[in-house]
């Protein structure tokens, strides 16, 4: 088995204004880097779904340039269609990518041929190494065991962050690795069970990189116990799960705000409506 990595989703600092701040993400990188092998902004932990253009392109040039040549950058794409995908990934190769991660289309019963066309367009027309996202909150499907395989012998695919929704057993992961292909688990509560893996991409490696780090070497009943402990108190099975890390890393002094796109969007509601008042006086 090649190496064990951790990779980072790093959650998305935005300041005041909902601009990504520079100083977070540098914070951020810093407090993880001596502990993981690299970072994937943007992801849905980065609520990459809901990010504007600017903020996507701010929070992957910040974390390109402080991860610098000694870690992995790997940026998230969640975007509904194909033909966005593959727009955004030339953006991607233009600010100095050289690997993205991506999830099926949105669409709810979508066909596995389709998810399959998606990733194959995406691999013909974005000269860039690419890394599967298999779940189903964000896009609304799932892909199946064959479409995964169909998938991982795309040549350039090197990776995949799995968060099924039925558990994945070792023999299926053992079946993924033979096309060349590192497993990474996707879930906290998979962390230091059964399953042996290439390692680990879940948003707990923002607050505790050292415990993902230990949680690579396998089977650990007590480290699992205290994973199942700060999942629950971190709220990590929550829909907001990104808002209760944020609020954690900003206690901690690591981000100088824990807002939201959310609460991005609320605010801007909030201010235009309070203009629209002012100015009907």
């Amino acid at each position: 088995m090649s190496k064990r990595q951790v990779l980072v989703p790093l959650v998305t600092p935005l300041d005041a204004h909902a601009n990504v701040c520079r100083h977070s993400v540098q914070q951020l990188v810093r407090a993880c880097g001596p502990l993981v092998d690299g970072f994937i902004p943007c992801l849905t932990s980065g609520e990459g779904w809901n990010l504007s253009v600017a903020q996507w392109t701010d929070m992957l040039r910040y974390t390109l340039e402080f991860a610098g040549h000694t870690h992995r950058v790997v940026v998230g794409i969640e975007l509904p269609t194909t033909e966005e995908v593959i727009e955004r990934a030339e953006l991607a190769g233009e600010l100095g990518a050289r690997e993205i991660i991506v999830t099926s289309p949105f669409a709810e019963g979508i066909s596995q041929e389709h998810i399959l066309a998606h990733y194959q367009a995406i691999h013909s027309r974005a000269p860039l190494d690419l890394l599967i996202y298999n779940e189903s909150a964000l896009s609304g499907n799932e892909k199946s065991f064959d479409t995964l395989l169909e998938i991982a012998r795309l040549e350039r695919v090197t990776g995949l962050k799995d968060s099924p929704s039925q558990a994945r057993t070792q023999a299926q992961i053992a079946r993924i690795r033979q096309e060349g292909v590192d497993y990474f688990i996707g879930w906290e509560h998979d962390l230091a069970g059964e399953l042996l893996s290439d390692g680990n991409i879940v948003s707990l490696a923002n607050l505790e990189p050292a415990l993902c780090r230990v949680a690579c070497l396998g089977p650990q009943p007590e480290v699992a116990a205290i994973v199942a402990r700060l999942n629950e108190t971190f709220c990590l099975d929550e829909d907001d799960w990104y808002a209760h890390v944020k609020r954690e890393l900003a206690a901690r002094g690591v981000l100088r705000s824990s807002l939201t796109t959310q609460e991005q969007g609320a605010h801007e509601h909030a201010a235009l409506e309070h203009f629209s008042r002012e100015y009907a006086r």
